[in-house]
């Protein structure tokens, strides 16, 4: 009787939906999208969304996203996010964020956050400490936080440590630790670290890394590396750059470089670059220079040190003064100065 029933009431959404019925409009597109029809689904949300559902706006939006018509979903989210909806709010503000406009982004977490939206009270504390603006951020963290949200307790943690009140940052830490968010175990451990005291530092990354979070497992396989563990480091690393981690990546060809195997180090370095590792671009610098190919080792060099990277700079000054130039050797000697400047006021 219930699926006869179930039935009878699809039936009768469906006439209301095709007779104009915005709220059955949106219904179906809900059914449709539990069922796995996602192009009826879109098509409902579509109807619904022009006759003025705010909710379906963003439901479309979610759609087109996840079949990569962004630019469609991202109109979508702003008809929204216009509209009052809290999480057409939230997505357009994390678009913004993707594209480097923060200023926008700030607005519409912000706007999203005074509804009471939890991820979204959350988004704009993570934003404005990432911007340095600790005391603002405060507050927004500790109202997510305190309401169970496991990023906002690892955010505040940052923001309380950086104030010099560790043993309440290590309190939230442990609270998104014990809720399960095991990004809160790399914070647990580097505090350990950062105390002098390395056993309860592993204990902590060994946590997260045998839960699977990629950044315990690359934190766990360095803590060995340093202490002379070659090859459960490397067992970690493998784990970490099978799931696409270049930063184990690139420690598996220092492993490799150690061990006199240069062919399997330049692998490995390629392969993290390939993924956005900045120091793989330094090293296969330092390999190239090893072999004497300064053409080749002044290029990736020169790539280090494009996207802002120290040591980039100062590798390609070196290289350059070697054969001669002088002024954009002292060119880039000063750019790593102000990095490095910049870098100590932002502690």
């Amino acid at each position: 009787m219930p699926g006869r029933l179930k039935k009878f009431d699809e039936f009768f959404q469906r006439k209301a939906a095709e007779g104009g019925n915005v709220v059955a409009m949106a219904r179906m597109g809900s059914a449709m999208r539990e069922r796995g029809e996602l192009a009826e689904a879109e098509s409902w949300f579509r109807k619904a969304a022009m006759g003025g559902d705010r909710v379906s706006m963003t439901s479309l939006a979610h759609l087109l996203a996840e079949r990569g018509a962004q630019e469609e979903a991202e109109r979508w989210y702003h008809e929204a996010a216009l509209a009052g909806e809290p999480h057409g709010m939230l997505n357009l503000a994390r678009a913004y964020e993707r594209q480097g406009k923060r200023d926008e982004a700030q607005h519409w977490y912000g706007e999203a956050a005074r509804t009471g939206d939890l991820p979204s009270i959350a988004a704009l504390g993570h934003l404005l400490r990432e911007q340095g603006r600790g005391e603002e951020a405060e507050s927004w963290l500790r109202q997510a936080a305190e309401a169970g949200t496991t990023s906002a307790m690892i955010d505040l943690g940052i923001v309380l440590r950086d104030r010099g009140q560790a043993a309440e940052a290590a309190r939230w830490w442990r609270s998104a630790a014990q809720a399960g968010d095991l990004a809160a175990t790399c914070q647990l451990g580097r505090q350990a670290e950062r105390l002098g005291r390395p056993g309860d530092a592993e204990s902590w990354y060994r946590q997260g890394a045998t839960g699977g979070n990629s950044e315990a497992i690359v934190r766990l396989g360095l803590l060995l590396h340093r202490r002379g563990d070659l090859e459960e480091a490397e067992s970690w690393y493998l784990d970490a750059a099978e799931r696409g981690d270049p930063a184990a990546m690139t420690n598996l060809g220092v492993l490799a470089r150690n061990r006199g195997d240069e062919g399997e180090a330049a692998a490995w370095y390629r392969k993290a670059a390939e993924h956005g590792s900045v120091p793989a671009l330094t090293n296969l610098g330092h390999l190239a220079e090893h072999r004497e190919d300064f053409a080749e080792a002044e290029e990736w060099f020169r790539r280090a040190a494009r996207t802002g990277d120290v040591q980039g700079m100062l590798s390609l000054a070196r290289m350059l003064r070697s054969r001669g130039a002088a002024h954009e050797a002292e060119q880039w000697l000063a750019r790593a100065e102000t990095v490095q400047d910049d870098r100590e006021h932002h502690v």
